[in-house]
């Protein structure tokens, strides 16, 4: 053989054995990576399956319903299932070999460290650590690390991540619903306190005022008196009245809020009660110089009621009607009966009412500001008062206006008697 032949097959020998090594070494590393792990040797027609020895046990982690990540004993990541990586919304190849503090908070690092640190030498079995995580988007996981050591002679500890979003969650709506229990609770009692202190006040001013009464009675018995003291005596008169009116309003609306008013009922006629409350409501009438229309239907019509209470209604809405509204306005009383219900409107052409108080204007002790400055003597208490005494007659009132300055309707509808 020719010195020339002898170099050439020399050099493929040496470029066949290069190949050999490099395919070699590519399926080792295939083998190391864990992308293969079979070995096919064509000569002897034989396949050789390669297993790493804790294949089982990734497997089982792998299968696992909750985030799982397997750790060495200084907290490196030998293996993380799926659904950890997606938990942390990175590649689950790219975890390996990464401290798993990487993802955790930096307030969260005392208490993870802690765990890494005892849970190897832990004799409890598995221990538990609430941290937080951070994943790829940099948004906080609340989470809860159970971790327990491995077995074996394995050097580290399986640690199962529970997601406590939902958990904090529910934590503080149960907080939240918690306090707001505890405040109405609190509103309650004030309320109760409210009611009961509102009670007594109108009894212990109910004691000095019954003297008083007695005292203007008694001088006005010895008429005629001198221009002065007989003008006095008119003032006391008036506002001793007008006194015990507000404090009856107030036992009242207590007795109301406490279901301790009872009605007598009877049957009386609408007429008869409308015509009390007008006989009440006549003098302010009459002063404001007030036109008053009254429309009621041909035919009577029957209710059971206390009459009372009921013209105590209808007495509270003129008197409102005829403060409320400048001299000379015009005030309109109709009547009007429609299946076994009697609807009776009460509007004037007085201040109206604003849409932010039209809804709470039967609260107790709430007037607007133009009632306020127009009040002849009154604690807001009228409306509410109102309505409790229609509802104990199984009736509804609804107030309308279409605004300040363009007056007020309140309408209320009662139960026939057949």
């Amino acid at each position: 053989m020719s010195g020339k032949t002898t170099r050439s097959h020399r050099r493929n020998e040496t470029q066949e054995l290069r190949e050999r090594l490099e395919r070699a070494e590519a399926t080792l590393q295939a083998l190391a990576s864990g992308e293969v792990d079979a070995v096919l040797v064509a000569e002897a027609d034989r396949v050789f399956t390669l297993e790493r020895p804790d294949l089982p046990y990734r497997l089982a982690v792998e299968q696992m319903l909750h985030p799982a990540v397997t750790l060495t004993e200084e907290g490196t990541i030998i293996y993380a299932n799926r659904r950890f990586a997606e938990q942390l919304g990175v590649l689950q190849a790219e975890l390996a070999g990464k401290p798993l503090a990487d993802f955790v908070s930096a307030a969260s690092r005392p208490a993870f460290e802690a765990l890494v640190r005892d849970v190897c030498s832990s004799e409890r079995g598995t221990i538990q650590a609430d941290i937080t995580l951070e994943g790829e988007s940099g948004a906080p996981l609340p989470v809860r690390l159970g971790a327990a050591p491995l077995r074996g002679g394995a050097l580290g500890s399986c640690v199962v991540v529970t997601d406590l979003t939902m958990q904090l969650h529910y934590e503080e709506l149960s907080r939240t619903q918690d306090a707001l229990r505890a405040s109405e609770q609190q509103l309650r009692d004030a309320d109760r306190r409210k009611d009961e202190f509102l009670a007594t006040l109108a009894h212990e001013l109910r004691n000095p005022l019954l003297p008083m009464r007695s005292a203007v009675e008694l001088l006005l018995a010895k008429r005629p008196l001198a221009p002065e003291l007989d003008w006095a005596c008119g003032v006391l008169d008036r506002q001793v009245r007008l006194m015990g009116r507000l404090l009856d309003d107030l036992l009242d609306v207590s007795s109301i809020a406490h279901h301790r008013l009872q009605l007598r009922m009877e049957r009386v006629a609408l007429s008869t009660v409308l015509e009390a409350a007008l006989e009440t409501s006549k003098p302010l009438l009459d002063a404001a110089g007030h036109t008053l229309v009254l429309a009621l239907p041909a035919e009577p019509i029957d209710l059971q009621a206390d009459p009372l209470r009921l013209s105590q209604v209808f007495g509270n809405l003129l008197n409102n009607a005829a403060k409320y509204t400048e001299a000379g306005g015009r005030i309109e009383v109709v009547a009007s009966q429609d299946d076994g219900y009697v609807t009776v409107s009460i509007k004037d052409s007085g201040i109206g009412i604003s849409d932010e108080m039209l809804p709470r204007i039967f609260e107790i002790f709430t007037q607007g500001k133009q009632a306020i400055r127009r009040a002849q003597g009154g604690l807001g208490i009228g409306l509410s008062l109102v309505k409790g005494l229609v509802e104990l007659h199984g009736g509804t009132i609804e107030a309308r206006s279409d605004g300040p300055g363009q007056g007020s309707e309140f309408i209320v509808r009662l139960p026939v008697k057949a």
